[in-house]
């Protein structure tokens, strides 16, 4: 019985120094890498400007930083995406099925040991991606710039006027303005507060305010820029003049606005622009294929599921607008089309309001581009008065 009890002791102490074995990167967590992650981050695609195939760059990390701790892996992005939920927006790898439990713990051992990579440097015998290539071969997403900090006298007399200001993202100076939430109260006078940020402003939502096309002339000294929100102001062709100039813009929403073709043509030069929204404005058909071919890489929405085919924009009546010439996806016949002509897909989401911000319940998200109305529900008087009794 004593020896049985000192084999059970020595086949313990056995297991407990396999478990502390030293993890071995290029036989252990190399392979791990090569067979789940080069495929977004090898030497063919670079996403999120992060590659896992050379020790620099694993140190280096990506866009958003670094991605290991070294001895913390509840710190390490590296780890700490690969052990999320399926449904969770930043699980690593985004697509196909989440990482076997067992090559998830070999990863977080291997950042607890210290993230060592022994003699291993890099893939050798595997070409680079090519230069200035990133996500799906396409030009890697332009560098943000590097610009100071922003005065933070400035940034608060922003926000005294119940606007949102706030940084862009982690690691970068540039921020974001959101002056939709106090729209009402903000007309050209207010756009003189965004001068002294004006290089750091890289997100601007004037939705719903009472901006006009010369209060946009301040947007003209904004080099940074890549997203606007126009969206239900009194901005009309005028007012694009100012915004032509503003070659880093991805984003640009005019829904509800009076512009037309005439505007759209002082768009054709902005070649970074992604998205541009044009629900219920009074381009045409014409108007818009026009400024298509001149930006191709640019997704531009109407408001309809499908756009006018070539036929139907020959055959319209010379000035006809989108609602005129082009046809929403087919309703049961007892509907009127007409009727619900541009008319946008409305959800209902719940909250509350903190601090001037509005949080919602749950997990629930607002998709990037919707265009958002508050109503705010308050208990009768009388009842809060109950309530506090």
């Amino acid at each position: 019985m004593k020896k049985l009890a000192v084999l059970i002791a020595a086949l313990a102490m056995a297991g407990v120094a396999r478990a502390e074995d030293k993890i071995d990167f290029a036989k252990q967590i190399r392979p791990i890498f090569a067979e789940n992650c080069y495929k977004c981050h090898g030497p063919q695609k670079v996403k999120g400007k992060l590659r896992l195939d050379s020790a620099e760059a694993i140190v280096k990390g990506g866009k958003d930083g670094k991605i290991i701790t070294a001895g913390e892996p509840g710190k390490s992005d590296l780890f700490r995406r690969i052990v999320l939920s399926k449904d969770d927006d930043d699980v690593m790898p985004p697509e196909g099925d989440l990482l076997p439990k067992d090559k998830a713990q070999l990863i977080k051992q291997w950042i607890a040991q210290g993230a060592s990579f022994g003699n291993w440097k890099a893939d050798t015998g595997v070409a680079a991606a090519p230069a200035g290539q990133s996500d799906n071969a396409l030009p890697a997403e332009p560098q943000l710039p590097k610009v100071a900090v922003a005065d933070a006298g400035a940034i608060d007399k922003i926000r005294q006027t119940g606007a949102l200001a706030m940084p862009l993202a982690q690691n970068t100076n540039l921020v974001e303005v959101d002056l939709n939430l106090v729209g009402d109260h903000v007309d050209n006078t207010q756009l003189a507060l965004l001068t002294p940020v004006d290089k750091q402003l890289a997100v601007l939502n004037l939705a719903r305010t009472k901006v006009t096309d010369d209060g946009l002339k301040a947007l003209e000294s904004l080099p940074n820029l890549r997203k606007l929100h126009l969206e239900n102001t009194k901005v009309t062709d005028a007012g694009l003049t100012h915004v032509k100039g503003l070659s880093n813009l991805e984003y640009l929403n005019l829904y509800g606005t009076q512009v037309t073709d005439a505007g759209l043509a002082d768009l054709d030069g902005l070649k970074n622009l992604k998205a541009l929204y044009l629900w219920q404005t009074k381009v045409t058909p014409a108007g818009v294929a026009k400024l298509q071919q001149a930006l191709p890489k640019c997704q531009i929405n109407t408001g309809w599921e499908q756009a006018p085919a070539a036929a139907q924009v020959a055959s319209a009546k010379p000035g006809a607008t989108v609602a005129e010439t082009a046809k929403p996806a087919e309703k049961p016949a007892a509907e009127k089309p007409v009727a619900l002509a541009n008319q946008p897909k409305v959800t209902t989401y719940q909250g509350k309001i903190q601090n001037g911000s509005i949080v919602l319940d749950g997990s629930q998200k607002l998709p990037d581009g919707a265009i958002v109305t508050v109503v705010v529900i308050q208990p009768q008087a009388n009842e809060s008065a109950k309530a506090n009794k």
